[in-house]
């Protein structure tokens, strides 16, 4: 039995709905590809979750439709002629198609045939189950067949991966977390390279399925787990020296936290799924924790890597800003001194309200030990002539004070689809004053922005609409009196998603 397949090539805007006119008027497939595919003028489209192009086709793009003449008629002389004359009524004025007669074949062995062994750097192999594997000796066989979830060693983001697994030689006995494992294939080359032990995580149900079954099949160890299973694997206090995400740009910033979490001191990560454009917005994200960098780059992606600071690395990180800021503190040892002597001499507390703010020391460790000292002894000293003098206590605000500590966005209707709009999500925000005095407490502003990266919308919250209900209950006066030093306040805040938002920010301010 043959087939004939026609070829329409249309704009951009049409690929679609003539797709779906061809399929109502009999196709028993249509295909729409780059028509510039193979070509100095092809045109790659990437696309992610809130990044996806708005027309899902290339400028010019190619519609081939499969026709069997066996039960439409399509061998008929009149056929393209009567195709047309449909296809016009139906809005599409298009021109004679290209056409060829398609033999019957076996199609899975067609299909298996586009699947052949790749090599990824010297010694991986990604192997399907119907290919003999190479005779190399050295060769570390992955077997790995296309199927329910992503993961074949073909795609770029893949192949970086395997291959800082394979140029990393220092991988024994090393734990290894892969955060959306997909088929399983990181986990697995990681299992053959020496890690242990290895575990695999997905959302995806039918993810875990394949990478049980390619684990099972390759001969390896590997615990994956769904994250709603509250598995040990990825409770809290589990930690792993290496950490790898293949996802994509936009779910490795909102993840950071969570991932940044599961390293143990020193530990390293590996982040492939981004463009080389979204690069450097990846690594700022995940700044306040560790450095990253561009560890390599193929076809338009890249993979970034980097090592959470041990212990150790802080205590020299301080010690070396501790010597850089010498002068520094000297200065504010002699700023002490003098707010001493303006006490004593003036007697009153004009100046305490602006002086005290200025030589409060941080309460999360980043001050050193001798300013923390002196300023302790500065407060009791104040105390003292606050109770004997009387004086004013103004709380400042101070925008350095505070640090977000933690930011997510999550849609709520997760637990009850039917019942919550699918674009309600919940925003939640970990917030500390680091100063060794109470501040005035700011308010949280989140921005949206849409794939261009322009803002599209704002909201607002005052401190009255994002302080938790049972905090502003024990502390009625706190418009007045600030937030306590130290003190972290842990917020969720329902809000609804513009329709094309893709990513979002969230600042804090004093209202002018």
């Amino acid at each position: 039995m043959s087939y004939r397949e026609l070829v329409f090539t249309v704009p951009a805007e049409i690929a679609e709905p003539l797709g779906d006119a061809l399929l109502e008027l009999g196709a028993l497939s249509v295909t729409v590809e780059d028509d510039a595919a193979g070509g100095y003028d092809e045109n790659p489209l990437y696309g992610e979750p809130g990044l996806s192009p708005e027309v899902q086709a290339w400028d010019r793009s190619s519609v081939t439709a499969l026709f069997n003449p066996e039960i439409d008629d399509s061998g008929a002389a009149q056929f393209i002629p009567e195709l047309l004359h449909s296809l016009k009524e139906a809005g599409f004025y298009l021109s004679t198609p290209q056409e060829k007669i398609v033999e019957e074949q076996d199609w899975v062995r067609l299909t298996q045939s586009q699947f052949a062994p790749i090599q990824i750097g010297e010694r991986i192999w990604v192997v399907p189950s119907w290919h003999e594997a190479p005779s190399d000796p050295n060769a570390i066989c992955l077997a790995v067949d296309p199927g329910l979830a992503f993961g074949t060693g073909s795609h770029p983001t893949t192949h970086l991966c395997l291959l800082w697994l394979e140029q990393n030689t220092h991988l024994q006995n090393q734990s290894l977390l892969d955060y959306g494992c997909g088929s399983g294939i990181l986990a697995i080359a990681a299992a053959k390279l020496g890690c242990k032990p290895v575990v695999g995580t997905d959302i995806d149900p039918q993810a875990m399925v394949a990478a049980r079954s390619n684990a099972q099949i390759n001969n390896t160890v590997i615990h994956f787990v769904l994250p709603n299973e509250n598995a040990l694997e990825l409770a809290a206090e589990t930690k792993y020296d290496i950490v790898m995400a293949n996802i994509l740009a936009n779910p490795l910033q909102v993840l950071a936290p969570a991932l940044v979490n599961k390293m143990r001191p020193g530990g390293r990560i590996i982040l492939s799924g981004v463009l080389e454009r979204q690069a450097q917005e990846v690594i700022a994200t995940y700044s306040q924790w560790l450095t990253l960098s561009v560890w390599k780059e193929s076809e338009g992606w890249v993979c970034l890597h980097g090592t959470l600071p041990a212990i150790s690395d802080k205590n020299t990180a301080t010690m070396t800003a501790s010597s850089a800021g010498a002068q520094k503190k000297s200065l504010k040892f002699i700023l002490l001194s003098l707010f001493f002597l303006l006490l004593l001499v003036f007697g009153e507390h004009l100046s305490r309200n602006s002086l005290i703010p200025l030589l409060a020391t941080r309460v999360d460790g980043t001050s050193n030990a001798i300013a923390v000292s002196a300023f302790s002894f500065l407060q009791r000293v104040d105390q003292k002539l606050c109770s004997a003098l009387g004086c004013i206590n103004r709380s400042v605000s101070d925008f350095s004070a505070w640090k977000i500590t933690l930011v997510t966005l999550a849609p709520e209707n997760a637990r009850e689809p039917l019942k919550i709009p699918a674009n309600q999500s919940v925003l939640q925000v970990e917030i500390q004053n680091r100063l060794a005095i109470p501040v005035l407490i700011p308010n949280l502003e989140i921005s949206f922005t849409d794939a261009e990266e322009s803002e599209i919308k704002t909201i607002q919250f005052s401190a009255k609409e994002w302080l938790p209900i049972s905090w502003k209950e024990s502390h009625s006066d706190f418009l007045r009196q600030g937030a306590p030093s130290g003190e972290i306040f842990h917020a969720e805040l329902t809000i609804m998603l513009p329709q094309n938002a893709v990513g979002y920010r969230v600042r804090i301010f004093y209202p002018q």
